[in-house]
């Protein structure tokens, strides 16, 4: 088994002073790291340099574009793409270097694990696989305006790793809801882009099957609240996302214009 190959790290980030920290800390055995910043008006740049992180600043140009700019500045083959309030923990760390000793594939994910209001979720969101490490000549971001992934050429291989990937996504209820909103947004947005037809029966019973799947399939009701809450949220969601695409396309009085 020879030398771990260099990796780059790719991160995008806005306002996320708070949350880079802990991200970047766990980062350090990394070979570069890139930090493209979209205009925040905290400290977030100021952490990342001091964290050793070339940081780039590059007004948004929505979720895709924005990871594709940020791997395409890294100078290694092997790019490990993080978000801001996501970090490694010290045995992911050290398995990730032994992967990238004797690769045996072109890309490897790792399981996410999400907290909400905090605690971690053991099922209603678990396992969650996402792609981050992979070869950047042979990978890249794609997806609607938003929950974008990586998607590897044809024949590319893809392996999981044990790494777990730690994601701080909601502090609190109010976070929760507020992304949402802005969420469902964007996933209504893409939708109608995609010509995604509207009908009632998909606005009916989408969210209850949500629901089901996460709190009965899933095992949900084993997180206890928070797993009532998710599922709940989950639910209206997909209830907000169909509503917003029907707002969208519908015809309304005039007089209320």
């Amino acid at each position: 088994m020879g030398e771990c190959q260099p990796f780059s790290v790719a991160i995008i980030a806005y306002n996320e002073e708070r949350n880079l920290p802990r991200c970047l800390t766990s980062v350090q055995s990394a070979d570069e790291i890139v930090l493209v910043d979209s205009g925040s008006t905290d400290r977030t740049r100021a952490v990342a340099r001091a964290h050793r992180a070339r940081v780039i600043e590059q007004p948004w140009l929505g979720y895709v574009a924005q990871k594709n700019f940020a791997v395409g500045q890294t100078t290694h083959s092997w790019v490990l793409s993080l978000d801001a309030d996501e970090w490694l923990t010290a045995d992911g760390a050290a398995e990730i270097r032994a992967a990238l000793r004797d690769p045996r594939a072109d890309a490897y994910a790792f399981n996410r694990r999400t907290a909400f209001s905090g605690a971690f979720l053991r099922r209603v969101w678990n396992p969650d696989w996402q792609v981050r490490l992979f070869r950047k000549d042979k990978g890249r971001f794609e997806g609607g305006q938003v929950h974008e992934s990586v998607r590897m050429d044809p024949g590319a291989r893809t392996l999981r790793l044990e790494v777990r990937l730690p994601h701080l996504a909601y502090r609190s209820i109010r976070d929760y809801v507020e992304r949402m909103n802005r969420y469902t947004d964007l996933a209504a947005r893409t939708l109608q882009e995609q010509g995604r037809p509207n009908s009632l029966t998909r606005l009916m019973l989408s969210p209850p099957a949500t629901f089901l799947k996460l709190y009965v399939l899933k095992r949900g009701f084993l997180d206890g609240i928070r797993g009532w809450v998710v599922s709940a949220g989950s639910a209206f969601y997909v209830l907000l996302k169909y509503a917003k695409l029907w707002e969208l396309s519908r015809q309304g009085d005039p007089e209320l214009e």
